[in-house]
């Protein structure tokens, strides 16, 4: 019975150290930046700040800063306010790509995400964090920009009023603006957009 519980204790030790290791165990992704400040594509591997898993990507890899290799292997943080332009591929190699605020909405709010880049419209996310960068709670602020008549909608997915918000933009496509009350996720949204470039 002893040697059961000692065998039983050492395999519970083994996997909570390895759960343990695996929390702590950097991640890399691949990716590509340029600066501001020079027009050269630079290539090598960042830091991926995960949540849950290192696995997945975070958006707090990038917020505020991000901690890249050098060409000797060295950890280099890079401000997110010297990036003009930033392309990461996660292990699932589902590709994201960033660009200054600036070029985009005319404000300097570091970088935003393409979403979508369409014919009529593009779409470009913001996210930024509260709290610590180990509890920290993921906020996204939304951009569309309409082509025809070169404006930007801002907008809040977890305020109410969003939805009537996109909907006032689509009021001549009755089938759209059904599309519109029954969003759930970005794929939704990515679906009518994808439809409205068809009209």
């Amino acid at each position: 019975m002893k040697k059961i519980t000692l065998l039983l204790l050492i395999l519970c030790f083994n996997a909570l150290f390895s759960q343990k290791e695996e929390m702590f165990k950097e991640t890399y992704f691949p990716v590509k930046y340029v600066l501001k400040s020079s027009k050269d594509t630079i290539k090598t591997k960042i830091l991926n700040i995960g949540f849950y898993s290192n696995e997945e990507f975070s958006p707090a890899t990038y917020i505020k800063q991000m901690t890249v290799l050098d060409p000797s292997g060295n950890k280099v943080k890079v401000p997110e306010n010297n990036i003009l332009y930033l392309e990461i591929v996660d292990l699932k190699k589902v590709k994201r790509k960033f660009v200054d605020a600036k070029s985009i909405i005319s404000k300097d709010l570091g970088l935003v995400q393409i979403i979508y880049s369409g014919k009529k419209t593009d779409w470009y996310r913001k996210s930024s964090y509260s709290g610590s960068i180990y509890t920290y709670k993921t906020d996204d602020v939304d951009y569309l920009k309409f082509h025809k008549d070169k404006s930007m909608m801002e907008i809040h997915f977890d305020i109410p009023g969003a939805k009537y918000q996109i909907k006032e933009k689509f009021y001549n496509y009755p089938d759209l603006a059904l599309l519109i009350d029954n969003m759930v996720e970005d794929t939704d949204l990515l679906k009518v957009l994808k439809l409205y470039d068809k009209k």
